[in-house]
């Protein structure tokens, strides 16, 4: 794993206990995997590139990537499609292809993460819906209707708002 994505992690986490608004104890798991990220470069020659990611058990449907690899999805997604993706700048909308087991656009086939491993199925389908969510020390890349993408919404949710607490009690 790379330093600094597991140094954003605080390691040696390996589970963490989340209490949700409902008296439910979750427990996330951490696995350590390897992914591609393909791009194509400025020829439009397809570049692949190893990543260090980080998902969960083989029920869960999650996958922790570097802020970098977030963004810079976002970037090339939008200069494929020239599209702004303004309507939420902190998601992404992406599909999870089950049986080549990566994530692309709907509208372009790169860039695209590939992962070792697949995801539960949401549907009898080949594909899932996700989101890219563009936020925090990492990004994270759920699969939409999900526990896991009701997780990622609850943190995202928490870290807004605790956010504007904090700035808060800076000026006190």
């Amino acid at each position: 794993m790379s330093s600094r994505l597991a140094a954003q992690i605080h390691r040696p986490l390996r589970a963490v206990s989340v209490w949700t608004s409902k008296p439910i104890y979750q427990r996330r798991r951490f696995h350590e995997r390897k992914a591609d990220l393909v791009t194509l470069d400025a020829n439009g020659s397809l570049e692949t590139r190893k990543l260090d990611v980080i998902t969960g058990d083989p029920h869960e449907a999650y996958v922790i990537v570097d802020r970098n690899v977030g963004f810079a999805m976002r970037s090339a997604i939008m200069k494929q499609t020239e599209s702004s993706l303004a309507t939420n700048a902190e998601r992404v909308p992406l599909v999870f292809h089950h049986h080549s087991r990566h994530f692309a656009h709907h509208t372009a086939p790169y860039p695209r993460i590939i992962l070792e491993h697949d995801l539960p199925h949401q549907n009898p389908g080949a594909t899932s819906p996700a989101t890219l969510w563009l936020w925090g020390a990492t990004h994270s890349i759920t699969l939409d209707g999900t526990s896991d993408a009701k997780f990622e919404e609850a943190c995202r949710e928490s870290h807004e708002r605790l956010e504007g607490a904090a700035k808060l009690l800076k000026h006190k």
